[in-house]
């Protein structure tokens, strides 16, 4: 009988070959003719069962739960509860494979890690999913999960303001190390690198005699003890930056030098960027930007973490559209103004290039008698990178988008006053802005004002959220993936209801913070979620952006065709929707929605 089990499908593939020959042997066939009862509520399950063809209902008096197909196995929970809570009927001729209650039960006993992937979360679930998934690149994997420890770190060199440039050459020289950290006037810390100390003697014509004390102080990046090594590479790449200071506590643990983290890190992302920043024409910028797609194949193909990927490719993408703007906007406007991306770039969720969604804040008064040019110019630039122009002209060469501050905050009013459907669309799109550069501090203003002015507002808070509830997750009426043809569109079905859903919730609660993982760790930090629902919430998420982007990869539309996921990644995507459909019904009470 076992040559007939699949022991390729999780959990059952980590069993040994005497397991596989113990399971076998107890394993029986079982048919059902259609509308036949396969258990009664209240009692004890002869087993889990597998079903090979065919398709069996769960259900209650007047109400049904959901419904079972080929590859999926039910019930699981009354092998560990002991009875069934529900009854369970064939809704066609039905045949099955049944592993007995106590041999199910022994094998949970003698394998815990079978135990464990019945009895799990969803985040559980998807980690272990994705764990298997790596097995095959697990130096990527390991550097992924490793933290900053002492041995990746150069001891500090720290000394006084008051030494000499000629001294601080010889005390680098002494330890073998490029940086040095003294103290500036205010006794905060700054870092000199041989660099530094050259350029003071060559450039600025200081002699060897003169003090560190007189160099122009280089303020701190750095990261705590213990902190992920990708987050490193990130912080790295963000800042264009080659050392980072580590802490511990209020102590100078050491430096971590890119050397380092490239040296575990075998991807040229930090190459990129270092591109990104020499550009110095826009043919230039373009020979850069079409690299970017080879790069995020590259990573997943390597199993990168989803939202490791999502921060690192947003972190270029911030990196590409800033140094356009640069090369198009004429150097007196640039510091002066704020450019804000939005939508899924200002959440830092869009792995793929997407529509061009930009905003401008101007100072008031701001000279500029060429701005309609220059930034026309910059959309078409962004276009000529990968970027295609927004359908709904959410962009800087739509004078609707570029505003001074009282402008903004004036059409922030107007927007609360009108409610319209167009106003509670722009609300929202404007609720996701991120500053990427110029005086990014503008943008501050402008979003505590809008979530100050919806906090008053819970009867357009439940207008917007009514977009969250408007589209169903794609489960049949049993509960079961739509079995599309064209394949699920998770985008509409999951990820929308999701973003859209914790993107209201966060403006009610005045949350600042613009990407869904983020608001959901914030909500649950205020005790809006629960720590286990947020979890969850979150995980729904993670993997609703992984299959949509293994979709775009493979078949170019983001796509999901459920008969090309195995057993598992079903599995987890159907709990994933059922998730997703609780949260639309939790919406709707939580904001009084009549349907």
């Amino acid at each position: 009988m076992s040559l007939l089990f699949n022991f390729a499908r999780p959990p059952f593939d980590g069993l040994d070959e005497e397991a596989r020959q113990r399971l076998g042997q107890h394993l029986s066939i079982c048919y059902f003719r259609a509308g036949q009862t396969v258990q009664h509520a209240g009692e004890e399950p002869a087993g889990l069962y597998l079903i090979i063809k065919g398709a069996v209902e769960e259900s209650a008096p007047h109400q049904s739960f959901g419904d079972y197909g080929e590859g999926d196995m039910f019930d699981v929970r009354a092998q560990f509860d002991g009875h069934c809570r529900h009854r369970f009927a064939a809704l066609e001729d039905t045949l099955c494979q049944l592993i007995p209650r106590p041999v199910f039960l022994a094998l949970c006993d003698e394998h815990p890690h079978i135990a464990r992937y019945f009895t799990a979360t969803l985040a559980e679930r998807q980690r272990e999913q994705e764990r298997r998934g790596q097995l095959g690149q697990q130096n990527l994997a390991e550097f992924i999960l490793t933290r900053i420890a002492p041995d990746h770190l150069q001891a500090p060199l720290i000394v006084e303001s008051s030494l000499s440039l000629l001294a601080a050459t010889e005390a680098m020289v002494a330890r073998g190390t490029d940086c040095l950290l003294y103290p500036g006037a205010d006794g905060s810390l700054s870092l000199a690198t041989r660099k530094t100390l050259l350029h003071a003697l060559t450039l600025k014509g200081l002699s060897l005699s003169a003090p560190l004390a007189v160099l122009t102080p280089t303020p701190l990046t750095g990261l705590p003890l213990g902190s992920y090594l990708f987050d490193a590479l990130l912080l790295m790449t963000r800042h264009r930056i080659k050392r980072l200071v580590i802490w511990q506590g209020q102590e100078v643990a050491g430096i971590l030098h890119l050397t380092q983290v490239l040296g575990l890190f075998s991807t040229h992302s930090h190459v990129l960027t270092l591109r990104i920043a020499r550009a110095d024409s826009p043919a230039a910028l373009e020979a850069v930007a079409r690299e970017q797609q080879q790069l995020i194949r590259s990573l997943f193909a390597q199993g990168i973490h989803t939202l490791f990927l999502m921060k690192l490719i947003a972190t270029i993408n911030e990196q590409l559209i800033a140094k356009a703007f640069s090369l198009v906007i004429p150097a007196a406007q640039q510091e002066q103004v704020c450019l804000l991306m939005l939508g899924s770039e200002g959440r830092g969720e869009q792995i793929q290039k997407t529509d061009q969604d930009n905003a401008l804040i101007l100072p008031d008064g701001l000279p500029w008698p060429t701005q309609s040019a220059d930034l026309a110019a910059f959309s078409a630039l962004l276009a000529r990178l990968g970027y295609p122009p927004c359908p709904g002209r959410v962009m800087v060469n739509n004078p609707a988008w570029v505003k001074p501050l009282g402008g903004w905050l004036q059409g922030i009013e107007q927007a609360c006053v009108r409610a319209s459907e167009a106003d509670l669309l722009w609300l929202a799109t404007l609720a996701d802005a991120q500053a990427i550069t110029g005086d990014r501090a503008r943008l501050a203003p402008v979003a505590r004002h809008l979530r100050a002015c919806l906090a008053d507002r819970p009867d357009l808070l439940a207008e917007m959220a009514r977009a969250a509830v408007a589209f169903h997750a794609p489960l049949t009426l049993f509960g079961r993936l739509e079995q599309a043809p064209e394949g699920l569109d998770l985008k509409r079905g999951g990820l929308f209801p999701l973003v859209h859903g914790v993107r209201v919730l966060s403006l009610e609660a005045g949350i600042l913070e613009t990407s869904t993982t983020g608001r959901i760790e914030a909500l649950v930090g205020q005790g809006r979620l629960s720590r286990d629902y947020g979890t969850n919430l979150a995980e729904a998420f993670r993997l609703f952006m992984r299959l949509r982007l293994r979709s775009q990869l493979q078949e170019g539309d983001g796509r999901v065709r459920v008969a090309d996921l195995g057993p598992a990644e079903r599995d987890l995507l159907r709990h994933a929707l059922h998730q997703v459909k609780k949260f639309q019904q939790w919406l709707t009470l939580h904001f009084r929605l009549r349907q």
